[in-house]
């Protein structure tokens, strides 16, 4: 024990064993992208359609290099507004991870299951229960206009006001669009109007809810918490509007691709904070991968080698 002390103190320790850090990063638009968005004769996996009939594709080499960080000892977290059952069904395709965050934060996993089930993750259940604003966990079954909680109050006046909304597989959060008579600058007075203890943001041209409780802000700092892990050793990638709250906190935001206006100004006004990629689609992303290695002094080096014997094995 004391020769352990000593090690502490002398700084021994911390000289050989790498430091923490985890890198968080979005999946549409970021380690995702649409079908059209394949700039390369690469690798990819396509994912079968969302519940909004989004398909996605990402390239094996996407995976290898955040395969490469991990074993690095980089702590790799997914976190996305989509909506726990896309999330599901996207596990196969998506680089493996430590955890995986869902909802806009309302909803956190992680690899491994009691059971040998086919894609195994078990849920942080202190996580969903302090999201008392969504209501129970065990109404995910019941129809959204029959839930309890302020979140579904919410959902359930919006509804009858004849607002376009979409709680589609969505547990912790639902979707509101300008649709149908329905203007954005109305829709931005319902996110201002919004009830306290609700928060929002927007995300490929809509508007999520979830509670205040959650959000990728609040869910990152409950894993950088939990691993003890500093903001600013922390990287983000990331894309749209819905992200820059957790790419001001974080150490540096790398961004495969720009996708709304709040973006380009989040980019001006701290250009030194924020890295964006030259290329497109899948390479934007490996491009944004290679240069988180680099900013932590990483290698992804090995990715290329390790696709040639995947793919000819």
């Amino acid at each position: 024990a004391l020769f352990i002390f000593y090690l502490v103190q002398s700084g021994y320790l911390r000289a050989i064993m790498p430091p923490k850090r985890i890198l968080f990063s979005d999946i549409d638009g970021t380690i995702m992208h649409e079908p059209t968005h394949i700039d390369r004769d690469a690798e990819i996996l396509t994912t079968p359609p969302s519940a909004s009939g989004r398909q996605g594709v990402i390239s094996a080499q996407t995976i290898l290099k955040v395969a490469e960080l991990r074993k690095q000892g980089v702590i790799f977290v997914v976190i996305t507004g989509a909506r726990l059952s896309t999330l599901l069904m996207r596990l196969p395709f998506l680089p493996a991870a430590d955890a995986y965050v869902c909802e806009n934060g309302g909803r956190i996993l992680y690899p491994g299951a009691v059971l040998p089930t086919a894609c195994p993750v078990t849920e942080d259940d202190e996580w969903r229960t302090l999201q008392q604003a969504a209501g129970p966990a065990n109404q995910d079954i019941v129809h959204p206009d029959k839930r309890q909680g302020l979140l579904w109050d919410w959902y359930q006046q919006l509804s009858k006001e004849g607002w376009t909304l979409d709680a589609n597989g969505y547990t912790t959060s639902f979707r509101i669009h300008a649709k149908n008579g329905k203007s954005l600058d109305e829709l931005r007075e319902v996110v201002r109007t919004a009830p306290l203890g609700l928060s929002s943001s927007f995300n490929l041209g809509a508007a999520d809810f979830y509670p205040a409780t959650s959000g990728k802000v609040e869910a990152a700092k409950y894993l950088m918490s939990k691993w003890g892990v500093a903001a600013d050793s922390c990287a983000f990638l990331c894309d749209d509007d819905n992200d820059m709250e957790l790419a001001a906190v974080v150490g540096r935001a790398f961004l495969p691709s720009v996708t709304s206006e709040s973006v380009t100004k989040a980019i001006a006004a701290r250009p030194d904070h924020f890295v964006t990629a030259k290329g497109q689609g899948v390479e934007a992303t490996e491009e944004m991968i290679d240069a988180v290695a680099a900013f932590w002094s990483l290698t992804t080096s090995t990715a290329a080698a390790r696709e040639k014997e995947l793919v000819h094995a």
